[in-house]
């Protein structure tokens, strides 16, 4: 039987055939750790191979765990993501969960960043999610916007009054989950539940509940077209905003377009995200989807 390779193919086995196998004997598996030991190493990659290739036995467990691209199948593309993770190649950087005690690693976005859990909160490229797929606890309450978030808006306001002569402000911050649960509620009771959803969080899916996402100015779709909303749009980045429910986005954040919603990740990845055109769930390859 002769096997065709390509290049890419040939130096994972090749990168492979430097470790020894490890015995398929794994327990209490989690994602891409193949062998149990609670670490991702080449030795997983190379089990994971192993089992594409039919040479190893393999559990639906392992399975499971092996099965980094989610098709349901090991292959060797299974094999060359688990062998990224453990030797920490690509440009999909998580520093910012370096020092987060108990985060745990839970699996990889489309775009191959990894997803982190940390106390029921999930957390990619270092920063905290919350939109319909991906929830927080209700016991999450930091009580106030966080201190990054709200020096950041106020360093925004005071500059943007400074040198342009533009007034903005806080019109909504931080929600409790109890808080968002009630407007939700209100809100499905005056719409119904189907047309909630299109502008308003269930409770625990809010940004508002993470202490990093604030309203601006005005709760209408003409602030756009303000001189706030225009110097918003094209400014916050540079503060470490993004606008979080862009123009023609809907199908892919969930929810309607905000102009007046933003919310922090950090003067980089903002600027990362302005400066790509796409919204978050674009950028880093996941949905916004209610389950339930």
């Amino acid at each position: 039987m002769i096997f065709v390779f390509t290049k890419k193919c040939t130096a994972l086995l090749l990168a492979l055939c430097l470790f020894f196998c490890l015995p398929a004997t794994a327990s209490a598996l989690s994602f891409a750790d193949m062998d149990g030991d609670g670490r991702i190493l080449a030795a997983d990659a190379r089990l994971v191979l192993r089992a594409a290739v039919g040479l190893t036995p393999t559990t639906a467990e392992m399975r499971n765990a092996g099965d980094v691209n989610g098709d349901g199948n090991l292959n060797p593309d299974d094999a060359r993501a688990v062998l990224r993770l453990a030797v920490g190649l690509g440009n999909k950087d998580d520093s910012g969960l370096r020092g987060m005690d108990g985060a745990r690693l839970i699996g990889l976005t489309s775009n191959e960043y990894r997803i982190y859990e940390k106390d029921g909160s999930t957390y990619i490229d270092g920063i905290l999610i919350a939109n319909k797929t991906y929830s927080l606890p209700s016991t999450y309450d930091p009580g106030d916007l966080l201190p990054e978030c709200k020096q950041a808006f106020n360093a925004m306001c005071d500059d943007a009054w400074y040198y342009d002569d533009i007034n903005l402000y806080e019109v909504s911050g931080f929600r409790s989950y109890a808080t968002q649960k009630r407007i939700y509620n209100n809100y499905v009771a005056s719409d119904g539940k189907a047309e909630a959803d299109t502008y308003s969080a269930r409770p625990g899916h809010s940004e508002h509940q993470s202490g990093l996402a604030l309203d601006v100015n005005s709760l209408k779709n003409a602030f756009a077209y303000t001189a706030e909303g225009k110097w918003l749009a094209a400014n916050c980045h540079k503060y470490g905003f993004i606008l979080r429910y862009p123009y023609g986005k809907s199908d892919k954040t969930g929810y309607i377009y905000e102009p007046w919603h933003i919310r922090y990740v950090g003067v980089e990845r903002a600027t990362k995200i302005y400066n790509s055109g796409l919204c978050l769930e674009e950028y880093y390859g996941i949905t916004s989807q209610y389950n339930y």
